[in-house]
């Protein structure tokens, strides 16, 4: 088992790099990925300038950049301190954090259900346009997907020598990368964390009491939380869709949930634009055409999903409900700040992971074909 594990887990990971690579070698000699341009010249250049002073012997930050380019800037800066191409060599080192993402994926999933499951789990993490061109230039999306996937992996399937301690600590600090580079995403992260961490508490009949004093407090106090601090979450998911609400892909641009209620009632149109767009009546370009079989495909595996969720739960409860309650939150939260469909795209990948993982087991349980043979 153990020679077979690492034969597939090698293929895997090796599949991966070679596609991610092959699209690092499209990106550069032609412009057919959109992706690098944009943002990616502030980040370039950010790691440029930090760069430079390092090899002065001081830390400076670029004058008038964002902390966010700040912050990636330095993450990318030792590959400008590397003599030659700086901007080719981050786009390798990106490629393998996207590749070993998608390791991260299939070890977990064949751990708690089988090869053919894990395979079907991440084919779209190997084949999407939008992951292999996303994970051929200098955004933070494959670093961010690489933190989270990592500290799934290490909490889910810990190494056989590794103590609790050990297991925790290199969980949050990857966790703690992911959210350096996304801070606004640390509350969708912590209520996620505290979720599995209450459906860790066996067994339950130990605790039944005491839940039930948790959720009643949770219920008297929960809605003067919603008006104090939802107000201001509100207004921040506004922002950002009036600040998003631009450009030829943009959706729903004139509307504005601006009360709690109205939000309430808006999270799931907006969660659906976010996770499955481009709709058929959005294509008006080629690549529109490419991304929306992507949008398709996302909608089987999160309906899969269910099923899939189902069927972790009886082998990790705590695990599935925090990767239920981190996929519906987030894409409730991105739902409300997105309304672009490139925006979307880019974004959703911190969430389409964990629907692929449990749609990948769903789907396994509902398809017939099996791969030689089976891990139990």
């Amino acid at each position: 088992m153990g020679q077979k594990l690492a034969r597939d887990t090698f293929i895997v990971i090796f599949s991966a790099l070679i596609l991610r690579l092959l699209s690092v070698v499209i990106t550069t000699i032609t412009s057919l990925n959109t992706y690098s341009h944009g943002d990616v010249s502030a980040f370039a250049s950010a790691a440029a300038y930090i760069a430079d002073g390092i090899r002065q012997g001081v830390y400076t930050l670029p004058p008038n950049y964002s902390s966010t380019d700040h912050t990636w800037g330095t993450f990318l800066a030792p590959f400008w301190l590397i003599p030659g191409p700086s901007r080719i060599y981050a786009r390798i080192g990106i490629a393998v954090l996207g590749a070993i993402a998608v390791y991260n994926v299939y070890i977990i999933v064949r751990h708690y259900h089988s090869k053919y499951a894990g395979a079907i789990a991440i084919l779209p993490m190997l084949f999407y346009p939008s992951f292999l061109f996303l994970h051929a230039v200098v955004l933070r999306e494959a670093m961010v997907l690489f933190g989270l996937t990592t500290a799934a992996r290490l909490l889910l399937v810990p190494g056989p020598r590794m103590t609790n301690a050990q297991q925790y600590f290199l969980a949050s600090f990857f966790l703690g990368i992911a959210t350096v580079l996304r801070e606004d995403n640390l509350p969708i992260y912590l209520f996620t964390l505290a979720v599995a961490a209450v459906f860790k508490l066996q067994p339950w009949h130990q605790y039944e009491r005491l839940l039930q004093v948790f959720i009643g407090i949770g219920a008297a106090v929960s809605p003067v939380f919603v008006v104090r601090y939802g107000r201001d979450v509100l207004d921040q998911l506004l922002f950002y869709r009036r600040v998003r609400a631009r450009g030829r892909t943009a959706y729903l641009g004139s509307v504005f949930p601006d009360t709690i209620p109205k939000a309430i009632v808006f999270s799931w149109i907006g969660a659906a634009y976010f996770l499955f767009t481009p709709f058929p009546w959005m294509i008006s370009q080629l690549m529109d055409f490419v991304i929306a079989f992507e949008g398709l495909a996302n909608v089987i595996y999160t309906i899969a999903m269910i099923t899939g969720a189902r069927v972790l739960a009886q082998k990790t409860l705590p695990g599935t409900m925090a990767l239920v309650v981190g996929i519906i939150v987030g894409a409730v939260l991105y739902g409300l700040g997105t309304v672009n469909v490139g925006t979307a795209v880019r974004h959703r990948q911190m969430l389409l992971w964990a629907i692929f993982l449990l749609g990948g087991i769903g789907l396994a349980e509902h398809i017939s074909i099996r791969l030689p043979e089976r891990d139990t």
